[in-house]
């Protein structure tokens, strides 16, 4: 009996080991957080549902800094409580309609606002929970050390680089390419890093050969005649 326990404790032993844990610790997450921004910007958080599955987020609950309530919907609403498959979401402190003109975004980007606080411009622990007070996703943001400076005043927001890691992870963020952000949208893919052949040099152009061309002396310039085309090598 014991020998088929310890067996048993071996064999979980190895699959832990050759199994890597799953990181992704949420499917709601927190993708875009314009903490301090530049000018008259107002604030705003992305909400991403990184799933192909619907989430009823009525009366889910941002907290921390900034507290808002997403409305109950009612009936006639019932769709508008769904976060779509793979939607991206804004939250702000000002009216809709007010963000959309601020960052120019279309009707077809759902924003939600606004909320009560200010996010702090030092950085704070931001959560969003469901109804039922479970924790959905939560970040701890921070203006120095290993996080990104740009983020602090310069206009840019802090994105989410990694969605494979927990988003508490400081590994996961980076800032975006450009101020203002992206609010309600992807980052825009940036161009691929030409990889050159160190056997070519392609400054000059790649070489070939024209149809036409005439190779009737080498670099000795002697004549070669017409032997040179026979095949008899």
């Amino acid at each position: 009996m014991k020998c088929a326990s310890a067996a048993y404790a071996s064999l979980c032993l190895l699959i832990a080991i050759l199994m890597p844990p799953s990181v992704r610790a949420e499917q709601v997450v927190f993708s875009e957080i314009m903490y301090h921004p530049s000018g008259e910007l107002p604030e705003f958080i992305e909400a991403q549902n990184l799933t192909a599955t619907p989430f009823d987020i009525a009366l889910w609950e941002l907290d921390g800094g900034v507290d808002y309530r997403f409305p109950y919907f009612g009936e006639a609403q019932a769709t508008d409580s769904c976060l779509k498959a793979f939607e991206r979401i804004v939250l702000t402190g000002v009216e809709p309609s007010v963000f959309r003109e601020a960052y120019g975004l279309p009707e077809a980007i759902r924003v939600f606002g606004p909320w009560e606080g200010k996010l702090s411009d030092d950085g704070e622990r931001v959560t969003l929970k469901d109804k039922n007070g479970v924790k959905r996703c939560a970040v701890r943001y921070n203006d120095r050390d290993i996080w990104p400076v740009a983020a602090d005043g310069a206009g840019h927001a802090l994105v989410l680089k990694d969605d494979s890691l927990a988003i508490d992870d400081y590994r996961a963020w980076g800032v975006s390419p450009g101020p203002g952000g992206t609010p309600g949208n992807p980052e825009p893919a940036q161009p691929e890093e030409p990889n050159p052949n160190p056997s070519v040099d392609l400054t000059v152009g790649i070489p070939f050969i024209e149809y036409g061309d005439r190779w009737d002396f080498h670099d000795g310039d002697s004549d070669l005649g017409t032997t040179w085309r026979e095949t008899n090598w």
